[in-house]
């Protein structure tokens, strides 16, 4: 049923209305792995008139110079990846392609890598053709900011800008724009080391304190763009992210620890951990899209770090949303 239902959606753009992106493959194949039954996916599958159709502008596919990071290019990627499955090239320039993906994960505001991941793991080729074809169409590195001398770790500088917020950047309500927009404060470079200032997973443990701190829609991309580049770099054999994914992914931080006004981050409380199985039951039954797939990140994290706190923000999601309230 999942392949049947993502080849229905295959005519469909990755995004619509000029910059949001479309969420449903992703929803799809996280419900798929967290048990859903068929009626429910086709269910789902059925709710996409917001959609648009896939722009394609029928240039040439046999020289891909220039497309990277050209939405106008995403028909003329797909074209191309039929193209090499059917001549048996596509595996050939999978390597350097995952290399790219991973090197701007923020691209899309993480939905990129994320569709990616997800249709890796689904294994569905016209899917991984479609999500392969919005990351590189929609390829953007964010900026690198960093030139203060003083050596700082990634904890010392969050505390240094919360004890003196720079001032937030005006709302433009699509995430990467937003951090961007952080990153290019006039303030930031002198307050911000070159380089990385934390390890990996010490910067998904910052990431998972901010949600909880604010439990923002921008840290809550954060969370689920860490998981899918995580998913990404184990599946193909490497241990963690490369360095380079890891200060893309930093530098998002910090741009959205900007953006949500540089708060505090407390560490938030234990609650009993509970049965995966049960969760994932929990999750199916949230209405929205993110909280859905904020759940199977959190599910995933804790499975690949074996951390708990994971676990925690998995099963708190499932119960209460993404925004942390009880539904009614």
């Amino acid at each position: 049923m999942l392949s049947d239902v993502l080849t229905e959606l295959l005519p469909y753009s990755g995004g619509y209305r000029g910059g949001l992106s479309n969420h449903l493959p992703m929803t799809l194949q996280a419900l798929a792995e967290l048990g859903a039954s068929d009626a429910e996916l086709r269910l789902l599958a059925a709710r996409r008139s917001h959609l648009e159709p896939l722009p394609d502008d029928s240039r040439d596919i046999g020289d891909t110079r220039g497309w990277l990071g050209d939405a106008q290019s995403e028909g003329a990627w797909r074209r191309r990846f039929a193209w090499e499955r059917g001549r048996g090239y596509w595996a050939r320039h999978w390597p350097l392609r995952l290399q790219l993906a991973l090197a701007a994960p923020a691209s899309a505001s993480f939905h990129g890598v994320i569709r990616l991941a997800y249709a890796l793991r689904g294994g569905v080729e016209p899917e991984i053709d479609a999500a392969l074809a919005y990351a590189l169409s929609h390829w953007r590195l964010l900026p690198l900011p960093g030139l203060a001398s003083t050596p700082l770790g990634l904890g010392e500088v969050l505390r240094d800008w919360q004890a003196a917020p720079m001032p937030m950047p005006e709302d433009s309500r699509l995430i990467l724009d937003d951090i961007e927009a952080a990153l290019a404060l006039p303030d930031v470079p002198e307050r911000l080391p070159p380089g990385l200032l934390a390890s990996a997973r010490e910067q998904r443990r910052y990431a998972r304190l901010l949600f909880h701190a604010r439990h923002e829609f921008d840290a809550l991309h954060l969370l689920t763009g860490w998981e899918a580049a995580l998913s990404l770099a184990r599946g193909y054999g490497m241990s963690e992210v490369p360095d380079s994914t890891a200060l893309q992914m930093q530098a998002a931080l910090l741009g959205i620890y900007i953006c949500n006004g540089c708060p505090p981050l407390p560490r938030p409380g234990s609650m009993p951990l509970i049965d995966a199985g049960e969760i994932a039951a929990m999750a199916r039954s949230q209405a929205d899209d993110h909280s859905i797939k904020l759940a199977l990140s959190c599910l995933r994290l804790a499975e690949l770090e074996d951390d708990a706190g994971w676990l925690m923000l998995a099963a708190h999601t499932a119960r209460h949303g993404w925004r942390g309230m009880v539904r009614a």
